[in-house]
């Protein structure tokens, strides 16, 4: 669904602001090293479609230039293709730490690259690199080893605390990061406060949120929520953990619980957790599920009008989106969502992979929310509403007629393409007027029926009778005559054919066995 034909305030995103984007996040992180090649691998194929990308290749050299800058010598090789991962997930380098190139000029030409490892195509590689970095790691770790040995030799808590923090920063750098993690673990034994837990609680979180374990994630600060109490330097300590908590329930794809969470977050935390998380992220993570999760009254309540609405000034294309909605002007609201914001929502290392579901989730609240005052509406006008077609709206339709998101009465109606549905008043309304119709059919039968009781007993009282079926079939029923007194003189008989005339024939009107003849309600109509 692309609507267009509502998109006078939608426009096409600005240019791509690498070194802006980047700068939102903790230098020499991890989430900002991730993020630099999430962003070269996505333009090289969606924005190169294949071809070289300036963008891909600003991206490469910021991320070598980290990755030289902290001796991160084995994602290099990983990105080079010089790295393979055995079955037991433990890295090993290749002996002579050379990348398998794959060139076009190497594999008979061509015009598009073919190997995942792109990188080589804009920076050269660099055989050097890994070896040298390899041994000055290898010097830098036994001198925090010795650190940490001198210190165990002493017992001394808080130097254990100290060289295990330490060591588990040179791990994390050097992306080793489930050694970064087990040395974090080990330093929770040695914190003997407040301030030193929340460190490590922290520290636990985002290591797991580097690694992609969102049920470490989830366990951890459920951990850090019941152990941490007392004096905690860090006021902000919990609303860091609310993101985190929120960012875990985006990656598992529950979206309400991801949308209450970022909008639980004090508008104080702003690039405090920055290593993970920026404040940016927060804004379009919790205006945006809760456009797709929350019912109205709740969107105003804890985006539009709440504490989130200082957030939204950090993103004011989902501020228009959300006003837009505000308003009931659904078609400029997802207009700005696919035009303006697709590809900033596609570009989210976290949020890439949901985007589609969730733009589908706001379609489909705002054809329900646009529907819901009417009792029948013109697919066709729907669609130019929404910007799509006669087709795909009736396919939304129908999809949201079987998820019952429309209520258990909706209807296409494939003659005239219409939607129609009829509210609960409506079929009360309905159910009485049928019982009306079959009370009134009801009483003009009894009516009908006692009405010809009476008849046939002041027939019988009166010794008047009705002939048998043969002699109706010739003409008109007569009436029997009575028997004559053979000693009354004054009894004449007259054979005349027409005596008894005056009297008249009794007939049938055949009133008991037609009950349409009634002018009966009908039922269906409004």
């Amino acid at each position: 669904m692309d609507p267009t034909n509502n998109s006078a305030e939608a426009r096409a995103p600005p240019p791509f602001d690498l070194k802006a984007y980047i700068s939102r996040y903790e230098a020499q992180s991890e989430t900002a090293l991730q993020r630099l090649l999430f962003l070269a691998h996505y333009f090289h194929n969606e924005e190169g479609g294949g071809n070289t990308s300036p963008i891909t290749g600003d991206a490469f050299e910021m991320a070598v230039a980290q990755i030289k800058s902290t001796g991160n010598y084995r994602r290099y090789l990983e990105e080079y293709g010089a790295i393979e991962t055995s079955p037991d997930n433990a890295s090993t380098v290749n002996a002579d730490h050379s990348p398998e190139l794959t060139s076009p000029l190497r594999n008979g030409g061509g015009d598009h690259p073919v190997s995942k490892n792109i990188i080589q195509y804009y920076i050269e590689y660099d055989p050097n690199f890994a070896p040298i970095s390899k041994i000055e790691a290898q010097n830098q770790l036994e001198t925090l080893e010795g650190r940490l040995s001198t210190a165990q030799s002493h017992i001394m808590k808080e130097s254990i605390r100290t060289a295990l923090l330490a060591l588990a920063e040179f791990h994390k750098k050097r992306g080793e990061l489930r050694e970064a993690l087990r040395r974090v673990f080990r330093s929770r034994e040695y914190c003997t406060s407040g301030r030193q837990h929340t460190q490590v609680c922290l520290l636990l979180v985002e290591l797991s949120a580097d690694l992609r374990e969102w049920g470490s994630v989830r366990e951890s600060i459920t951990r850090a929520e019941h152990t941490v109490m007392g004096d905690i330097d860090d006021h902000l300590f919990r609303h860091k953990l609310r993101a985190l908590q929120g960012l875990a329930s985006l990656a598992e794809g529950r979206y309400y619980d991801a949308a209450k969470s970022f909008t639980s977050v004090s508008s104080d935390l702003t690039n405090e957790i920055n290593s993970v998380i920026s404040a940016e992220d927060i804004a379009i993570y919790g205006s945006l599920l809760g456009l797709a999760t929350f019912d109205r009254e709740m969107l105003h309540s804890l985006v539009i009008d709440g504490t989130f609405k200082v957030r939204l000034e950090l993103v004011p294309d989902m501020r228009e989106a959300l006003r837009h909605y505000s308003r009931a002007e659904y078609g400029q609201c997802l207009s700005i969502l696919q035009h303006t914001l697709k590809r900033d929502l596609l570009i989210d290392i976290h949020l890439h992979s949901h985007v589609p579901a969730l733009l589908d989730m706001v379609r489909d609240k705002c054809i329900e929310q646009y529907f819901q005052p009417y009792s029948s509406a013109s697919l066709e006008k729907m669609g130019n509403v929404f910007g799509c077609t006669l087709k795909e709206m009736e396919m939304v339709v129908v999809k949201l007629i079987s998820n019952g998101s429309l209520g258990e009465e909706a209807r296409v109606n494939i003659a005239d393409f219409t939607l129609r549905v009829e509210s609960g008043d409506s079929l009360d309304r309905k159910t009485r007027r049928r019982a009306r119709v079959a009370a009134a059919k009801m009483g003009a039968h009894f009516t009908r029926s006692a009405e010809g009781m009476i008849m046939r007993a002041a027939c019988i009282e009166s010794g008047v009778t009705i002939q048998g079926e043969k002699q109706r079939r010739g003409g008109r029923a007569r009436v029997g005559r009575p028997q004559m007194q053979e000693d009354d003189p004054e009894m004449v008989v007259d054979d005349d054919p027409e005596v008894g005339k005056s009297a008249g024939p009794i007939e049938m009107d055949g009133s008991d066995s037609d009950e349409d003849g009634m002018e009966i309600e009908n039922p269906n109509e409004f």
